[in-house]
C-alpha cells in the first residue's frame, strides 16, 4: 500500500504533506552489511583516499548531523505540543561544575524516580542545555501542580531549581524548542539522547489515508482555515513537497 500525503496531529496543531511521489507504508529500510576487509586492504584503501572524497565525507556528515537535529526539535515540538497540560517550566542546576553527561543523567533520572513517589503519573518532557562553564543543566516542562521550590529542590538534591509557570506562549514546543538551537550542535551531545519524556506522554498522530484525513478537514473546518505556515521544499526521495501546518483556535476537546 502506497500513500501521498501525511497529516500529522499534535494537540491542536495540524501539519500536511503531499508528496509528489507516493511512499511506501511500514516501509523499514535496510541497513547495509558490513563487510570486513583484511587490514592490508583497510590501509590500501585510506591511502588512495583523494582530498575530495574527505572533503565531501565531510560534508555529508554534516549534512546528516542537521537533519538529525532537525528531526530530534520537530520530535520534541509535536512532543509538547501534543501535551497542552504541561505549563510548569522548571530548570534544574548542578552547584558543582558537572560537565560528564552520564552522570548527570543518572542523577537527574533518580530525580524523576523520586518526584514520581510523590506525584505519581505526572507527564514531562526535559532537555539537556550548558552553562557557559560547560556544566549540564535540564529544562524539564511537566504538569506538576504546586510546589513549593524549596520542595523541589529537597528532591533535586543537586543545587539550583528554578520554576516558572508558562503564560501567553502561543506555541509552547517552539518555545521550548529555541533552547535545542546551539547546545544540540554541541559535539558533546553527537550519538546521544537529547531529549527524555515520561512513559504516559501523548504522542501525535500520524494519517496517511486520504479519507480520514479528508474527514478530518471536514470536522475541524481547515479546508475554510488559512494556514499558519505554508512551505514547499525538494526531497530526493519523494520529489516536490507541499507542507501547511494549521493551528485550532482551541484545544481539541
Amino acid at each position: 500500500m502506497y500513500y501521498h500525503q501525511k497529516l500529522v496531529i499534535s494537540g491542536r496543531y495540524f501539519e500536511l504533506y503531499k508528496y509528489e511521489k507516493s511512499l511506501k507504508r511500514d516501509f523499514i529500510r535496510k541497513k547495509k552489511k558490513k563487510v570486513e576487509a583484511p587490514h592490508e586492504q583497510m590501509i590500501i584503501d585510506d591511502l588512495i583516499k583523494t582530498e575530495a572524497e574527505i572533503i565531501e565525507n565531510a560534508y555529508k556528515q554534516k549534512e546528516k548531523r542537521k537533519d538529525s537535529i532537525y528531526r530530534t526539535r520537530t520530535q520534541i515540538r509535536r512532543l509538547i505540543n501534543s501535551n497542552p497540560n504541561l505549563t510548569k517550566f522548571i530548570t534544574l542546576t548542578f552547584s558543582e561544575n558537572m560537565t560528564n553527561i552520564t552522570k548527570a543523567n543518572k542523577q537527574f533520572n533518580k530525580f524523576t524516580m523520586r518526584l514520581n513517589y510523590r506525584h505519581e503519573n505526572f507527564k514531562y518532557v526535559a532537555i539537556i542545555e550548558f552553562q557557559k562553564r560547560g556544566a549540564v543543566h535540564y529544562h524539564f516542562l511537566c504538569d506538576l501542580p504546586y510546589i513549593k521550590t524549596a520542595e523541589l529542590s529537597e528532591i533535586w538534591k543537586h543545587g539550583f531549581v528554578k520554576i516558572n509557570r508558562i503564560k501567553h506562549v502561543d506555541n509552547i514546543g517552539a518555545y521550548v524548542c529555541k533552547y535545542l538551537q546551539k547546545d544540540m550542535n554541541d559535539k558533546r551531545m553527537f550519538n546521544r539522547k537529547k531529549y527524555f519524556c515520561s512513559k504516559n506522554i501523548e504522542k501525535p498522530t500520524t494519517v496517511v489515508d486520504d479519507r480520514i484525513i479528508e474527514k478530518i478537514f471536514l470536522e475541524f473546518g481547515l479546508d475554510n482555515l488559512k494556514p499558519d505556515f505554508e512551505n514547499t521544499f525538494f526531497n530526493k526521495f519523494v520529489g516536490n513537497v507541499s507542507y501547511n501546518s494549521y493551528k485550532l483556535k482551541n484545544p481539541i476537546a
